[in-house]
């Protein structure tokens, strides 16, 4: 008696991006170099409310991750014995009209 053949699942695509979040993406990317521009700028003139700025930036226009990167690479500039105060602004949701 033959074993029945062996049946594999078919490779599975991660899903295309749509054209609104690779947009989202781009502007994230262009976004975090600005502001990251910005902070090593701030940082090397020790001018640490600017870079507050920045970084409150990168948590309000940017994402979560970006707020936080751009935090942790000031506090390895000036160190964690610096107190940062940041502020959190509440996460937005973009409202998306339904297709015609």
């Amino acid at each position: 008696m033959l074993a029945p053949p062996a049946v594999t699942a078919p490779a599975l695509r991660p899903p295309t991006k749509t054209l609104r979040e690779k947009g989202a993406d781009s502007f994230h990317a262009a976004l975090a170099a600005v502001l990251a521009a910005g902070l090593e700028d701030a940082l090397e003139e020790g001018d640490h409310q600017r870079a507050i700025s920045f970084i409150n930036r990168g948590f309000a226009e940017g994402t979560p991750q970006m707020g936080c990167d751009l935090l942790c690479r000031a506090m390895e500039a000036v160190g964690a014995a610096r107190t940062w105060t940041v502020q959190l602004a509440p996460r937005t949701e973009v409202r998306q009209r339904p297709a015609p």
